[in-house]
């Protein structure tokens, strides 16, 4: 098998929450192992960093390396939610083969429940992800 690299970019596509939030009433989704007591930044920090984590120790290499032998790279896009009880739902993806795009669903219904949900105004929101991922071969 030849050495692979997954490049794993997040797009957070958040259409109730600001970027650049510091309202209080806004709360990021709170992955198992990050502290409750981090700001929103700290939350969306830690939360991306420990999903990006789980997708690169989780995905299936040997598929990817066995589709695509001759290629350099791959990439595909995953979009997904995380529902106002912190499971993830209405999970897509886009990829040049579909082998690749049902391991990546198989992949994000593993996904752990998050320990809190996004909330805005003191209430559960769902919160829309976008994941562009790149495997290099």
């Amino acid at each position: 098998m030849k050495n692979l690299f997954l490049l794993i970019t997040i797009s957070l596509c958040l259409d109730a929450f600001s970027q650049e939030t510091t309202n209080k009433a806004e709360s990021f989704p709170v992955y198992r192992s990050c502290s409750e007591n981090l700001d929103y930044q700290g939350l969306k920090s830690c939360t991306t960093e420990k999903i990006m984590n789980f997708i690169t120790l989780s995905f299936n290499y040997e598929l990817a390396d066995k589709l695509f032998p001759q290629e350099e790279s791959t990439q595909f896009l995953v979009e997904f939610i995380i529902d106002e009880k912190g499971k993830t739902k209405n999970i897509t993806a886009k990829a040049h083969k579909k082998e690749i795009a049902a391991e990546a669903i198989k992949l994000l219904k593993r996904l752990p429940k998050m320990k809190k949900p996004g909330y805005l105004n003191g209430k559960p929101v769902a919160v829309p992800f976008k994941i562009l991922m790149t495997i290099y071969f």
